[in-house]
């Protein structure tokens, strides 16, 4: 099987063994896996570096942070696959999920398969709670049925390489919500994103509520970065039904303090991006 994995690091080194060894462990043959340290500024980095012991991983580090799009733009460039394997640097795979996975493909027209992102289970602190009821939808049942999904994340998703290349690659340009921009030429193009919710990506990574707020902004922000008035007012009455109402009924008063804030956050954070560009 033609495949390769990559892996985008900016400051994530706690995780990325686990990530990598995740990978490995898949029951495929990765031709290669291409880690990219997009300008981290930890000195962990050093050290985990030297625990790089596969002839499969090829690391490339930036010294300056180029953004999502630029590093993800770069691999499905250089990475001479039929298929790539995009997992993030703080999310781990179960073995059998490529294999699995794979299968969808025999349809020529789809681009993408992804599946669904939930906790790791040793991830419990009220930040990563609120992550995993608002971001992930970890507990709405999506069902068994493979779906066409409207829209295409990278948190662990596989390419069709060729399709990608088609519609323009990824825009190298944008800092976050670089998927979802893809995703929309590749639907525009006629292709198809698969989500499997037989499939499962884990999270490791435990937020804390600042980093769970930056999150919720790169999720919705959109690519332009726009928030008019109109998005404010339905983000305020989103925060408020069905968010803070599925954190009263769970009795966990932290997460409905952050879903009370995230509007005024992402309505901040616009303001800051304008001031400062």
């Amino acid at each position: 099987m033609n495949i390769s994995a990559f892996v985008p690091c900016f400051n994530q080194f706690a995780y990325l063994d686990n990530v990598i060894q995740s990978i490995l462990k898949q029951e495929v043959n990765f031709k290669e896996i291409l880690i990219i340290d997009d300008g981290s500024d930890s000195f962990e980095k050093s050290l985990f570096y030297n625990k790089l012991s596969s002839s499969k991983i090829n690391l490339i580090t930036h010294k300056v942070n180029k953004g999502r799009g630029y590093c993800r733009n770069f691999a499905v460039e250089s990475l001479n696959s039929q298929f790539v394997l995009m997992i993030d640097s703080s999310n781990r795979l179960p073995p059998n999920f490529v294999k699995d996975a794979i299968p969808n493909f025999d349809d020529p027209s789809v681009s993408a398969v992804s599946g669904l992102i939930h906790n790791d289970p040793q991830v419990c602190n009220f930040a990563s709670q609120w992550r995993t009821r608002h971001l992930f939808k970890q507990y709405y049942n999506f069902g068994t049925v493979v779906h066409e999904a409207k829209s295409l994340t990278t948190y662990g998703t596989i390419l069709r390489r060729s399709a990608v290349l088609d519609v323009g690659n990824f825009n190298p340009k944008l800092k976050h919500t670089e998927d979802n921009e893809l995703g929309k030429r590749l639907l525009g193009a006629g292709y198809k994103i698969i989500g499997d919710p037989n499939l499962v990506v884990y999270s490791m990574k435990n937020d804390t509520m600042l980093s769970v707020l930056e999150r919720y902004w790169r999720w919705y922000g959109g690519s332009d970065d726009k928030f008019y008035l109109k998005d404010y007012w339905y983000a305020i009455r989103a925060s408020f039904r069905p968010m803070m109402q599925e954190d009263i009924q769970a009795n966990d008063w932290k997460s409905a303090f952050i879903s009370f804030i995230c509007p005024h956050y992402r309505f901040i954070r616009y303001i800051f991006s304008i001031i400062f560009g």
